[in-house]
C-alpha cells in the first residue's frame, strides 16, 4: 500500500511539472517579440441627430466587418437626437436601435444634454441623460464633465473603458463639446464642461500604465481634435460634432514620412456615414508603435438594409407618432 501511495505521488508530481511547464512555455509564446505587428479596425458614426434612414445599411457594413476582421472597435460619437423627427421622444428611439448596432462605447454629444425643443432645467436634463445612459447597452463615455456639487463624474458615467481586443488591452476615453456651458444652457447649470484636451492630457497617466494602446472617442470638434492628437500615447481620435465629411483620415506629413495621429469624423445629420479607420502596430521597444494606418468612408450605394434594424425603426417612429398622437 505505501508503494503505491508513493507512486500516486510521484505521479501526481510529474504530472504538477509538465503542466507548469506547458504553462510557462504558453506564457512566453504569448509575450510579444520585437517587430510583431497588430491590427485594430474601428467602425465609427456620429451626429444621427434622428435620421436613421442609414443605420439598417450601417448594420450590415458593421456584421460584414466582424465576419471579416480579428480585432474590431464600433464607437458611436453622439448627439443622437436631437433635432430629428422623433426629438421629443429624447433620444429613447434612436438608443433603442443603436442598442441592436453592437456598439462598444458611445460618448454623449452636446445636443444629448439638450431638451427639445428649447430647453429646460437641471432635473428635466440629469432626468433625460441618465434615462440614456440606463437604457444604453454600451458603456458611456463623458471624463470631461462632472457635478459642481461632488466633483463626480455623471452617474453611471465612465471616463475610460479597456477593452481586451484579441489580446491587447484599448483604452477608449470619451470627452465631449463645452458647448453647453459656453451657451449657458440651464439644463447642465449644475455641471461643469472641462478642456476635453487637457482632460485627456491628465488621464493618459492613469490609463497608460494600464493599456497597450489608446483610442479618444470625441463629441469636442476638430478644433480641439487637433489638438488632442499631440497627447502623448493616443494613437487614434474618432472625431464627432463639427459634420465634416472627412473622407479620408487627417494626421500631419513628417518628414520622416511616419504619420502623425490620425484623426476621422464621418459627417453627420444631414449626410450620414460609416467610417473605417485601419490602424497598424508594431511591436517596438517593448511598446505597440503606431506604424501606419488607412481610413475611408463606406459607399452606402448597393448596400442592403439590415431587415430586424429597418422593422425597429419602423416600430419605435410608429410607437413615438402613436404618443404624439395620444397626447393631442
Amino acid at each position: 500500500m505505501k508503494k503505491y501511495i508513493r507512486k500516486k505521488a510521484i505521479l501526481a508530481a510529474a504530472v504538477m511539472m509538465v503542466s507548469s511547464l506547458s504553462m510557462t512555455a504558453m506564457a512566453e509564446e504569448a509575450q510579444p517579440q520585437e517587430g510583431d505587428t497588430y491590427e485594430l479596425t474601428i467602425l465609427h458614426n456620429n451626429d444621427v441627430h434622428g435620421r436613421m434612414e442609414c443605420l439598417p445599411q450601417f448594420k450590415t457594413l458593421i456584421d460584414e466587418a466582424r465576419e471579416e476582421t480579428d480585432h474590431l472597435l464600433v464607437l458611436n460619437g453622439g448627439d443622437i437626437f436631437l433635432r430629428g423627427p422623433l426629438q421629443e421622444q429624447q433620444g429613447i428611439p434612436e438608443m433603442t436601435v443603436l442598442n441592436e448596432m453592437g456598439y462598444d462605447a458611445w460618448v454623449p454629444g452636446n445636443n444629448d444634454f439638450r431638451i427639445p425643443p428649447e430647453g429646460g432645467d437641471t432635473e428635466e436634463g440629469n432626468e433625460q441623460i441618465q434615462n440614456l445612459i440606463e437604457l444604453a447597452n454600451c458603456p458611456t463615455l463623458c471624463a470631461n464633465v462632472t457635478m459642481k456639487d461632488t466633483g463626480e463624474l455623471i452617474d453611471g458615467v465612465e471616463p475610460y473603458i479597456i477593452k481586451e481586443v484579441g489580446g491587447l488591452d484599448i483604452g477608449i476615453i470619451g470627452v465631449t463639446s463645452l458647448k453647453p456651458q459656453d451657451r449657458g444652457w440651464e439644463e447642465v447649470s449644475d455641471k461643469v464642461f472641462e478642456s476635453g484636451e487637457l482632460t485627456v492630457t491628465n488621464l493618459m497617466e492613469e490609463v497608460a500604465p494600464q493599456t497597450d494602446i489608446n483610442i479618444v472617442l470625441s463629441h469636442t470638434g476638430l478644433a480641439v481634435d487637433t489638438k488632442t492628437c499631440w497627447v502623448e500615447g493616443v494613437s487614434a481620435v474618432v472625431g464627432a460634432d463639427d459634420h465634416f465629411v472627412i473622407s479620408e483620415p487627417l494626421y500631419t506629413p513628417t518628414e520622416s514620412g511616419i504619420k502623425t495621429t490620425p484623426i476621422v469624423q464621418a459627417g453627420g445629420e444631414h449626410e450620414q456615414y460609416l467610417g473605417r479607420l485601419d490602424l497598424e502596430y508594431t511591436y517596438t521597444e517593448g511598446a505597440w508603435a503606431l506604424t501606419d494606418f488607412d481610413g475611408s468612408l463606406y459607399d452606402l450605394e448597393g448596400v442592403e438594409p439590415d431587415q430586424e434594424i429597418q422593422e425597429l425603426i419602423d416600430s419605435v417612429s410608429q410607437s413615438a407618432q402613436n404618443e404624439t398622437d395620444e397626447a393631442a
